[in-house]
């Protein structure tokens, strides 16, 4: 005989039921909201979007422009017009930062630009006329060339089908993809400095020249990724 339990209804009905105890909702337990969020610090009625280039900061504001009698939103940090940012860079020191010491993070990277721009301009004054244009003596290009040819196109996402987990290729997103890049060569310039061959500034400013020229580990390293992405392409049909 199964148990039952007894539900005793308001006094005015007088009568009792017996109900199984798989027959008793339960409640469930709370699910994890994916939505984006429905409010922001700004109200969109007040606040409009600020302008971060400075070609048109330059110029004046047409007379509908709304901006003329409504607030501002604060630029982020790493989308001033600043002339000396770059966000590229900015990027790089948030990605490298370790126990949220910002500044040391912010010393190394410019340490890296730094000896960058030295070894640039020793490579300038050694070369012949002919070669000298040649040579890029920006450390800032330097750096993006180096980040966007370590951009993989694709990632590996574990994907659960009948309880065994399949490492699924997917398409990436353009910042996603620059994260990841930086997040590669943070972590191999990390491991050359944990084992004593040298100290992070050096190491990054290694890696970033030879990405600038399709070399180095993270070249080798974006290049795994994709070999594998690439065996695992039977599994892509578990997207969905």
């Amino acid at each position: 005989m199964s148990l039952a339990t007894v539900i005793i209804l308001p006094a005015a009905s007088f009568e009792y039921r017996c109900v199984k105890p798989e027959m008793i909702i339960r409640p469930c337990a709370r699910l994890i909201s994916t939505s984006a969020p429905s409010s922001s610090r700004y109200d969109a009625k007040v606040f409009r979007e600020p302008i971060s280039d400075r070609e048109q900061l330059r110029k004046p504001l047409s007379a509908d422009d709304e901006r003329n009698f409504l607030f501002i939103k604060a630029l982020k940090s790493d989308e001033t017009p600043t002339f000396y940012r770059n966000h590229v860079v900015d990027k790089l020191v948030r990605v490298c930062m370790t126990d949220g010491r910002k500044e040391m993070s912010r010393k190394n990277v410019l340490a890296a630009l730094e000896i960058i721009k030295r070894k640039q301009y020793q490579a300038w004054n050694k070369a012949s006329d002919d070669e000298k244009p040649k040579i890029e003596l920006s450390a800032f290009k330097i750096a993006e060339v180096g980040i966007d040819n370590c951009k993989p196109l694709m990632k590996l996402q574990g994907v659960t089908r009948g309880g065994t987990t399949y490492q699924v290729p997917f398409p990436i997103e353009d910042s996603e993809a620059e994260f990841r890049a930086m997040k590669m060569m943070r972590d191999i310039c990390r491991q050359k400095a944990k084992h004593g061959e040298t100290f992070f500034k050096d190491a990054l400013a290694a890696e970033l020249m030879l990405a600038s020229q399709n070399e180095g580990a993270t070249i080798q390293a974006k290049q795994e990724l994709h070999k594998t992405c690439e065996a695992n392409r039977a599994y892509a049909h578990y997207r969905g």
